[in-house]
């Protein structure tokens, strides 16, 4: 048995932040020094059971909590209980130059467990490691100083002969029926190039980002590129805590409402608007892709949200900078029950101490610089991991219930819905219902020929909108019609559309009514497909009452989104939106209400 210490130092080019996606993702660069892949064996008080996927030699190993702090540090600690080593521990260090590039310290402390484990250290760390680490850490500088994606680590060609052939017929049925070509144009160079990492989980939103496309339109083409065959759909399911993905499932079918975190040991809940995230991988028609491939069962970029986790022994103080973006974070020790809001703007205190005790938190909110120096202090007598985290969840997540509320998902994919009896929240979701005006009197007036193609035709109208605009219609009763959207600004400018559109055709013109509401409901299976249930639903159901045709009833839910009255402003006549107050059957207070004319 011998102990190791290897210390490499690398002055790159690029900045910290712009290195810590590339630098800490681990599982990445434990792939490309050539490391074998992991398989996680379990979980216990968050310490991971892992072993190396190799034949003949036992290689495993009881994995603790990375400890990190975005842009300048990551480290982590491995016992070993069986194979050549005894204990691995890494610390890598970013410090900013003078010159606004980086110097990179990386070292490492190995025991062996006998002479297999000496030899093995002093040749695959002391020898190859040290050029492997150059040759990727430089990789790495380069792709981050340009701002290329992560995937831009790849230099190989991933798609075979009958994989681009079949990639390519595709793509060219997709365009003739009407998909973006600038999409699949991206999609295809993503598959030809990407590595296996980056296409185990696509997300549409984040590569839209990366190609600067808009992303409902990516989103609505990975779906096209789904039905066609060219790629695979699954669904997420992620932890509110880690938030990593507990599970995945193949179809809505499979979702539960009740789920189980094995990294937090939690129970929770499903919920559309939260952690539920449609994710995609290429099909293996076009490209094999094996998606259980691990090469490290932890990482800072596993859990980008949390901008520091940090281990503090009891009674200790550890004090450290970091890097906030504007906005508001929590704060939490591992033990303790609770968590600190923080709150980070420009002006805010530079240097901060956070004290946690048997008690627990004992601060509302406590303000902080972009920049703070940051002093954790442990008043238990436990070790103690403090983590801040983002309170807002990524954008970059399309999910469940933005797919869900997209006219091409319930027109590609009917079969989609979830068990019958399952129910699954909605945080927040826009409900129209419009009913025809005077359609009975139209059937007089006009004949029953005539007026069954004008309601035909109101219905073509009503769809085209609503989907025009990023919504659904649900469902059509008699004349009446609900339809979903993700935003209310959508539903305002759908019907907008609308009325104009039924002013311009046939004599007389079409007036419809209309009620639109949002807030919290339920998705279940009704017959079949995607349906909503609640009080949002009702109250929306009972708005159209309220309308004389040519206008909109909507609450104040909807009056008071910043995006709707920005789009009032601009497009609504002078006084024409008035505000009443009317009671609702079934509620048992009245209601503020507001009117416009459209």
């Amino acid at each position: 048995m011998a102990d190791y210490h290897f210390q490499w130092t690398f002055d790159l080019k690029a900045s910290p932040e712009a290195l810590w996606h590339l630098v800490s993702d681990t599982n990445r660069f434990n792939r490309d020094t050539g490391l074998p892949p992991m398989q996680l064996l379990g979980i216990k008080n968050r310490v991971k059971r892992v072993k190396f996927k190799i034949p003949l030699l036992r290689v495993e190993w009881d994995e603790e909590p990375f400890e990190w702090t975005y842009p300048y540090r990551f480290g982590i600690l491995r016992r070993y209980v069986a194979g050549p080593l005894l204990e691995m521990r890494v610390d890598c260090r970013l410090e900013r130059l003078e010159n606004g590039g980086t110097r990179l310290d990386y070292q490492t402390w190995v025991s062996s467990r006998n002479v297999i484990g000496d030899i093995g250290i002093r040749l695959g760390i002391g020898l190859v490691a040290k050029k492997q680490f150059a040759d990727i850490f430089n990789l790495y500088d380069r792709i981050a100083s340009r701002g290329d994606p992560a995937y831009a680590v790849a230099t190989g060609r991933h798609l075979s002969s009958s994989g681009h052939a079949r990639f390519k017929a595709l793509s060219q049925q997709l365009k003739n029926e009407g998909a973006d070509e600038k999409v699949l144009d991206n999609l295809y160079d993503y598959l030809h190039r990407a590595d296996n990492l980056s296409v185990q989980r696509m997300r549409p939103y984040a590569l839209a980002d990366i190609w600067n496309l808009p992303r409902r339109t990516v989103l609505e083409t990975f779906l096209r590129a789904t039905r066609a065959g060219m790629l695979d759909m699954f669904w997420d399911l992620l932890c509110p805590e880690c938030r990593g993905v507990a599970e995945d499932f193949g179809k809505l079918s499979d979702l539960s409402s009740n789920a189980h975190c094995n990294t937090c040991q939690i129970e929770f809940n499903a919920n559309f608007d939260q952690n539920v995230e449609v994710i995609f991988r290429p099909n293996p028609s076009v490209r094999a892709v094996d998606n259980e491939i691990e090469f490290c069962a932890g990482s800072p970029q596993r859990q980008p949200h949390i901008i520091f986790s940090m281990i503090v022994p009891p009674r200790e103080k550890l004090p450290f900078g970091t890097m906030l973006n504007e906005g508001r974070y929590r704060l939490k020790a591992s033990g303790l029950e609770g968590f600190q809001l923080v709150s980070a703007y420009p002006s805010g205190t530079e240097k901060r101490d956070f004290t946690v005790d048997a008690l627990g938190w004992h601060d509302d909110i406590l303000d902080v610089s972009l920049t703070p120096y940051i002093r954790l202090i442990n008043q238990t007598d436990s070790a103690q991991t403090f983590q801040l985290e983002h309170l807002v969840w990524s954008d970059q997540a399309a999910t469940a219930a933005d797919v869900t509320t997209l006219q091409i998902f319930r027109d590609l994919f009917s079969s989609e819905v979830l068990r019958p009896g399952e129910e699954i929240s909605v945080g927040s979701t826009t409900l129209m219902f419009t009913d025809l005006r005077n359609s009975t009197r139209l059937y007089r007036e006009i004949g029953d020929a005539p007026a069954f193609g004008r309601v035909r035709e109101h219905f073509e109208i009503l769809e085209e909108a609503v989907a025009a605009e990023g919504g659904a219609i649900i469902k059509t009763m008699g004349d009446a019609v609900m339809a979903a959207f993700r935003k209310p600004v959508s539903s305002i400018k759908a019907i907008w559309k609308v009325q104009k559109e039924l002013e311009r055709r046939g004599v007389p013109p079409l007036t419809i009514k209309v009620g639109i509401h949002y807030g919290p409901c339920i998705v279940v299976n009704l017959n079949d497909r995607l349906d909503y249930f609640g009080s949002t639903v009702n109250i929306a159901a009972r708005l159209p009452n309220f309308s004389n045709g040519g206008e909109a009833i909507f609450s104040e839910a909807i009056r008071n989104d910043p995006e709707v009255l920005e789009y009032l402003e601009k497009n609504a006549a002078p006084n024409s939106l008035t505000r009443f107050q009317s009671e609702l059957r079934g509620f048992d207070s009245p209601m503020e209400l507001w009117r416009i004319k459209v």
